[in-house]
């Protein structure tokens, strides 16, 4: 486990303080105990999952062992990846040298890729998924400014206020409760930090309509169905509009495939207005919500107490 890890976390269950023996992590007050596995902290809250739940998580677990060894992800490399992380694609306010010296928690990290980023940039940064996908995509586990935490969203095992930025990248409206796991979300910032989110945009009845159809139907085929059908419908993204701007002809097959994979494959999925998302940031008490240029984007800052400094 990175070092750092340790005295951030907490139960997901009571949000207590864990202590770290050998490799398990316990709970003053009984859950768990935790393991400590592949240096990751396995901290999954005791509930169950639903099974709309469960198979979210395995969605994504195949995505990232069948495509998260790609050079481009979401049509983006390493470089692309990290200008999304600066200027007004994430906020005014933040630009490479903001991140020296700052602690990053990307919330729904998935295939990892923006944990590099965020170091390179002078971040110690705390990825935290809810299955095993960032050890399929090969996340560098052995970098000391990376740690990983296998966690959800809903119930993010960490104590309060841990955190300068809590970035969110199109997770939240993959869990039964996107609202929810805003407000859990926005406890983790310090103050004067912010918080990121990106959910998916609610587009026109027609779109909705015919993307609701073809969901109902590829979300209840087996893994090895719904890979046959997003690589025979990548050649669509030439037509049919991305949120990453992947495209088939700049874009490789298998990019493609694995955007449509992404859209096609998990069975939670929430779409939200600018409005909604305002409405979360406003009730966790963030304040100066940037309007970002990717719909439904939104940065939004925890006000310093009194007498506090930047």
């Amino acid at each position: 486990m990175t070092p750092f890890l340790a005295p951030l976390l907490a139960c997901p269950d009571c949000g207590a303080a864990l202590q770290v023996q050998a490799d398990e992590l316990a709970c003053p007050a009984g859950h768990g105990p935790f393991r400590v596995q592949g240096s990751i902290p396995r901290l999954l809250p005791e509930a169950e999952r639903g099974a709309a739940e469960t198979r979210t998580v395995e969605a994504f677990e195949r995505q990232w062992r069948s495509y998260g060894g790609l050079k481009r992800i979401f049509g983006k490399d390493p470089e692309a990846m990290a200008a999304n992380l600066v200027g007004d694609r994430i906020s005014g306010r933040i630009d490479r040298d903001w991140y020296r010296g700052k602690r990053v928690l990307d919330a729904g990290c998935g295939h990892g890729r923006y944990l590099e980023a965020f170091a390179a940039m002078g971040a110690e940064v705390v990825g935290l998924d809810i299955g095993r996908g960032p050890e399929a995509a090969g996340v560098p586990l052995d970098d000391p400014r990376i740690g990983v935490v296998q966690g959800s969203v809903l119930s993010p095992p960490f104590r309060p206020e841990s955190f300068d930025l809590v970035f969110s990248d199109g997770v939240i409206h993959h869990t039964p409760d996107a609202p929810g796991a805003d407000q859990a979300l926005a406890r983790l910032v310090k103050p004067g930090g912010a918080l990121y989110i990106w959910v998916y945009p609610e587009e026109g009845a027609m779109r909705e309509a015919v993307f609701g159809t073809a969901r109902a139907v590829t979300t209840r085929l087996p893994g090895s169905g719904v890979r046959i059908v997003s690589f025979a419908l990548a050649p669509l993204t030439a037509f049919v509009r991305s949120y990453s701007g992947t495209s088939f002809g700049r874009a490789t097959w298998a990019e493609c495939a694995q955007v449509v994979h992404d859209w096609l494959a998990p069975p939670l999925q929430s779409h939200h207005t600018w409005e909604e998302v305002l409405g979360w940031s406003r009730q966790a008490g963030l304040v100066d919500a940037e309007e970002l240029p990717i719909p439904t984007g939104i940065t939004a800052w925890k006000p310093q107490r009194s007498g506090s400094q930047p």
